[in-house]
């Protein structure tokens, strides 16, 4: 998980795309209350231990469960972390409450 969290952040710092995976934890979804796409890039970790990166206003965001802000470069920005699971975020912007999910495994393919 060390290696996963550094190489978020080296991502984060350098403007980096994740690197595709087919475990089907890439998704998208739209931020109504902000007028921004926001999408999860991808959730890393194991059980109780999960970060998820999301895009949203052109930035790359690094959440850990626990700490509602981002960490790193993006902590400053508006959105908060309510809640992870292995495939959801929940999160808030404004105090407008959205949900980002990966999409099913062979969902939206053929």
């Amino acid at each position: 998980m060390r290696l996963e969290t550094e190489q978020a952040l080296r991502r984060l710092r350098t403007g980096e795309r994740a690197p595709a995976s087919g475990n089907g934890l890439h998704g998208s979804a739209q931020i109504a209350a902000v007028g921004a796409a926001a999408r999860l890039v991808a959730i890393y970790g194991v059980g109780s231990k999960l970060m998820a990166e999301v895009q949203v206003d052109g930035r790359r965001l690094l959440f850990i469960r626990g700490r509602p802000e981002a960490v790193g470069p993006g902590r400053t920005h508006a959105m908060r972390l309510l809640g992870i699971t292995e495939r959801c975020i929940e999160v808030s912007v404004n105090e407008q409450r959205e949900f980002l999910c990966a999409p099913m495994p062979g969902a939206g393919e053929g």
